[in-house]
């Protein structure tokens, strides 16, 4: 979705695009690729049915906490 330096080779994904797609499939969509709690808002409205991320919980120094805040953000728009 993002730009991320676990995934070097990927291209952002435009919201419209990203729209497009959990409006054209029949099964979950979940987005990946640069996640974290202050860009994860930017994705309501997508249709999305989660989120995986990596580096917004692993490389922060209190993991529980990181992992708490994001979740509530995450629920706020799935």
């Amino acid at each position: 979705m993002f730009q991320t330096g676990t995934k070097t080779d990927a291209r952002e994904v435009e919201h419209s695009v990203l729209k497009e797609i959990c409006t054209k499939v029949d099964i979950p969509v979940v987005a990946i690729g640069g996640i974290t709690q202050d860009n994860v808002k930017e994705l309501s409205g997508s249709g999305i049915n989660g989120v995986a991320v990596v580096s917004a919980i692993f490389a922060q120094k209190d993991i529980e906490t990181a992992t708490a805040k994001l979740k509530s953000c995450v629920e706020q728009i799935v």
